[in-house]
């Protein structure tokens, strides 16, 4: 007895269009919507702009505490200083109010609201990051020029 036997092959036209019609399906199904990759691409975004601002808060603290113990004079008014205290402290506010509020799982069952969401909350992240680095090039200014 033959250890393998031969596969029967497809040999009618019938057959064939089966598994094409089969194939271009699995094709189909395999590529996401518009709306899924737009949602993927939101998501990446949103989180990409986080993260490089999340990785600058441990040096915020420290730009403010090296604030704190500068003394006002002439060159540094206590009202510049305190301004720039506060710019540091209110990003880093605006940045754990951000991250309580966001949510990472879907919003809604259809993805056009789900995708303004996302867009919305990306708008409000970089507003965050905006202000972060604002706040930092800000400190630095005074640190060099003391």
């Amino acid at each position: 007895m033959a250890a393998f036997l031969p596969l029967k092959t497809i040999r009618t036209f019938g057959e064939r269009c089966w598994l094409y019609t089969f194939i271009v399906i699995l094709a189909l199904c395999g590529c996401s919507d518009p709306l899924a990759r737009e949602n993927e691409a939101l998501r990446s975004q949103i989180t990409e702009v986080h993260d490089e601002a999340m990785a600058k808060i441990g040096y915020m603290f420290e730009l403010e505490t090296r604030l704190k113990n500068l003394q006002p004079g002439p060159k540094l008014p206590a009202d510049r200083l305190q301004r720039s205290v506060f710019a540091l402290q209110q990003a880093n506010r605006d940045m754990f109010s951000w991250m309580n509020q966001y949510q990472t799982l879907f919003m809604a069952d259809d993805l056009s609201l789900d995708n303004e969401y996302r867009r919305q909350q990306l708008e409000k992240i970089e507003a965050v990051s905006r202000l972060t680095d604002s706040a930092i090039t800000d400190a630095e200014q005074i640190l060099e020029a003391d």
